[in-house]
């Protein structure tokens, strides 16, 4: 809309009513006194609309178009931050568990082994682990929920053993418990290629790695649940002691219809050990 006192342009009939009623220049050019615009206070809303008064700026914004977006922008930004906070933080996590993953593998091997009288072989024959990064990963995007993350690490184990690792019944087993004492365990890739799996450090980096990553995108839907918080601490721990304890459970139990246990000493309490071909 133009001023046909001063020819200038404006966009809105209430920007106009103020322009011609506080701008100096118009004020002069219609031969008024300009003191009491000076005086005069006026009151801009983001979108460009000028206000005389301060209750119309506010009855305003809570319809603007232009508050409007920028409220939802900012809200998506600080959700976007929160995420970007927590991605940050596991991804340090997951680097040191990594390091620390290879230094318990480097100790592990040094230890001495059979250093026990009382053994327990494996009897049955393992069936070869014919799950791929791509099926871990896919099986763990459709099936690990709240409920397994609300039991951090004793979630994973169980969740790993009732949806990785568990077999049809009749079937062979795809992985067995070599050491109950120090979590080792043992799983084929292929015809003679047996993997004796210290500390089941194979066996957490095939899953743990898609496991945190489904984890943290829980985490981040249900940042106030308390329950979550805490499963998702003991998920993310350096120390993976309790998702080993787990597994030994979780694996002696698909076991025990196929392990025999033998025994050669009472003297001492009996652990398990690879059986050599």
């Amino acid at each position: 809309m133009e001023c046909q006192f001063c020819n200038k342009t404006l966009k809105t009939k209430s920007s106009l009513k103020a322009h011609q009623k506080t701008a100096r220049y118009c004020l002069k050019l219609r031969g008024k006194s300009t003191k009491k615009s000076v005086k005069s206070e006026t009151f801009s809303c983001l979108c460009g609309e000028i206000f005389t008064r301060k209750s119309s700026l506010n009855r305003h914004s809570l319809t603007c178009r232009v508050i409007v977006a920028v409220n939802d922008l900012q809200e998506k930004i600080k959700k976007l931050e929160q995420t970007l906070a927590i991605q940050a933080s596991e991804i340090q996590t997951l680097r040191k568990d990594k390091k620390d993953l290879f230094k318990h593998s480097e100790e592990i091997a040094k230890q001495p082994r059979y250093t026990q009288n009382n053994k327990i072989n494996i009897t049955q024959n393992l069936a070869i682990f014919n799950k791929s990064d791509e099926d871990i990963q896919r099986i763990v995007h459709e099936k690990y929920k709240k409920e397994h993350l609300v039991d951090g690490q004793k979630g994973a184990a169980r969740f790993t053993a009732a949806n990785i690792l568990k077999t049809n019944p009749g079937e062979k087993n795809i992985y067995a418990v070599t050491d109950r004492s120090r979590g080792n365990g043992k799983y084929l890739l292929g015809p003679g290629q047996d993997v004796t799996d210290h500390g089941m450090v194979g066996l957490s980096k095939k899953v743990f790695d898609p496991i945190t990553k489904k984890a943290c995108i829980i985490f981040a839907e249900n940042f106030h649940n308390e329950e979550i918080k805490r499963g998702y601490a003991d998920l993310v721990d350096e120390d993976r002691t309790k998702f080993r304890k787990e597994m030994v459970k979780e694996c002696v139990q698909m076991e025990s219809s196929t392990i025999e246990i033998i025994e050669i000493s009472e003297s001492s309490d009996p652990i398990f050990v690879i059986e050599e071909d």
